[in-house]
């Protein structure tokens, strides 16, 4: 019987120590890393402080309560971490919860934190909170725990301190001035007729300038007025430059220039446009005197990215004008950009 006994017992403690053995050679459950992961800091210089951009996305299954950022060693941490969701990345959903941040020597906890859903992307950032080591490679661990301090996921990044991450962009840009007339020759509609004041077709003079101060329009003429070597006879400009027009009467001798402003640009920081008044005519029978010398004809105020002025020459004659087919003048027009 006491053998009997004796058996059961040892087969009982062999069983015992089977299972032992067995429960040992299994081992604990391991903490998963993140499917992903990553920390964007936005100043990489050394001894720079910097914002922290933490987005990661969760593996294993558990109710999440923190998440603590351990940074590596050299990095300075401020005592008074600051914790925000606004303007999270697309794509990335905003860390759920009540959130607040502490620190502890290189570990800032967030605290607060709702359940995650494995497989989804969430961020959060630590604003007012890092300041980089010196120059050199860093690692730093995420870690998401349960309200029980029990690891959920964590993972160790790499990250690197560097001397200085940002490019200064130099350039310049040179002081323009662009002058172009639409044509060098410009002749009257019809013949020149004592009864009425005929004008030419026109030119259009187009300024683009970036000088503050705007750009001016000068004009000269070589005959001041219309000349005929066949007939030796001039047919004069009229009146005198007063800062004011002319007006021709016809049956009279007469001769001038008459400006019209055709674009004044709409841009803004563009300048305005005006007509000297010697040039400014109300009609078809006005414009200014012709000087041999450069009188102003139009200007503006500031720069431009397309002013345009058009200039037209009217003339009437005298019943004793003599006949003769070349007629002529010559007008230079130049302009310049008051820089």
């Amino acid at each position: 019987m006491n053998d009997v006994r004796t058996n059961s017992l040892l087969r009982r403690f062999a069983q015992v120590g089977i299972l032992t053995l067995l429960l040992g050679l299994c081992p604990a459950p391991s903490q998963a890393d993140f499917s992903s992961i990553y920390l964007r800091f936005d100043r990489m210089k050394a001894s720079t402080a910097s914002n922290v951009l933490v987005v990661f996305t969760p593996n294993a299954a558990g109710t999440e309560a923190s998440v603590q950022v351990a940074f590596g060693a050299g990095t300075t941490v401020s005592g008074t971490p600051a914790v925000s969701v606004s303007g999270i990345p697309t794509g990335v959903t905003a860390l759920p919860g009540t959130l607040s941040a502490s620190s502890a020597s290189q570990t800032v906890t967030v605290s607060g934190v709702t359940d995650l859903t494995p497989g989804t992307s969430y961020g959060f950032y630590l604003n007012s909170t890092v300041t980089n080591g010196t120059a050199g490679s860093y690692t730093h661990t995420v870690t998401t725990k349960t309200s029980g301090a029990v690891t959920i996921d964590s993972t160790t990044v790499a990250g690197v301190v560097v001397g200085d991450e940002q490019i200064v962009i130099t350039a310049a840009v040179p002081p323009t001035f662009d002058f172009d007339l639409d044509g060098n020759t410009d002749s009257f509609t019809a013949n020149l007729d004592l009864n009425s004041v005929v004008s030419t077709s026109g030119r259009l003079a187009t300024v683009q300038t970036n000088a503050p101060g705007g750009w001016v329009i000068w004009a000269k003429s070589s005959n001041q007025g219309l000349s005929s070597a066949a007939a030796s006879y001039t047919i004069p400009t009229t009146g005198t430059v007063n800062g004011a027009p002319s007006t021709l009467s016809t049956g009279t001798n007469g001769y001038v220039l008459d400006a019209n402003i055709t674009t004044d640009s709409a841009t803004v920081g563009s300048g305005t446009v005006s007509v000297a008044g010697e040039y400014n005519g109300s009609g078809t029978n006005q414009g200014g005197t012709l000087s041999s010398t450069y009188e102003t004809v139009a200007q503006s105020d500031g720069p431009t990215d397309g002013d345009s002025v058009t200039v037209v020459f009217r003339s009437t004659v005298g019943g004793l004008t003599p006949a003769a087919s070349d007629y002529t003048d010559t007008i230079t027009l130049v302009g310049a950009g008051l820089f």
